[in-house]
């Protein structure tokens, strides 16, 4: 039986607004390396073709949030449909139909993160980076165009392996939130979000993603 294989992208849009700019790290343990770090691709026989090996994530000394970004995107699933919607006109702009017909039938924005802003999407082995091109060019995002930065985090062959990432670094974004003195107000301001409540929530709703 013959598997389509697809690759998993995390994805992180930062708002300069929210950044306040520092060298650095703050909090327990400076925020180590070792929590946000993308683990070493593996070559196993389902992803040892065409596999890319990124840079470990640095520990964010270059840009600490002192609010939450305000996208106002909405849940996680209307925000997952802006992020989709954004990203298909993009491709279509800039590659044209014959751009968006490579990656249509594929291309799907698994979860969102209206609180951290990271995002799972999945798209076929071949176009995958066509998908990431596609993805830094970005420039604003949601209903009201907030200016944006895309970050594309890691890339791999399963969701299993972004699931462990995204986790660890979701703790560390929130954790720079907290280390970065942001009040209760504006981390449970972001769409009326509960701030501990729905931190346990948004990890508890990554660790339940599924191969798709």
């Amino acid at each position: 039986m013959v598997r389509f294989k697809n690759r998993y992208l995390l994805v992180e849009f930062l708002v300069p607004g929210s950044l306040s700019p520092s060298l650095t790290p703050a909090g327990p343990s400076d925020l180590n390396a070792s929590s946000t770090e993308v683990p070493a691709q593996t070559g196993d026989e389902d992803e040892s073709e065409d596999e890319d090996e990124l840079l470990p994530i640095p520990t964010l000394p270059f840009m600490l949030p002192a609010v939450l970004p305000e996208l106002k995107t909405g849940d996680k699933d209307e925000g997952g449909q802006v992020v989709y919607r954004a990203i298909k006109n993009l491709v279509l702009s800039v590659f044209g139909d014959e751009g968006w017909g490579r990656i249509a039938s594929s291309f799907r924005v698994i979860y969102h993160s209206p609180l951290t802003t990271l995002t799972f999407i999945r798209i076929a082995r071949h176009h995958y980076r066509l998908l990431w091109s596609a993805i830094t060019l970005l420039t604003t995002l949601g209903p009201n165009n907030v200016p944006i930065i895309p970050r594309v985090l890691a890339v791999s062959g399963t969701i299993k392996k972004l699931q462990n990432t995204g986790t660890a670094y979701h703790r560390a974004v929130v954790g720079q939130l907290v280390s970065a003195g942001a009040s209760g107000a504006d981390l449970s301001g972001n769409g009326g979000l509960n701030w501990g409540r729905d931190v346990e929530r948004e990890r508890q709703d990554i660790g339940r993603l599924q191969e798709a």
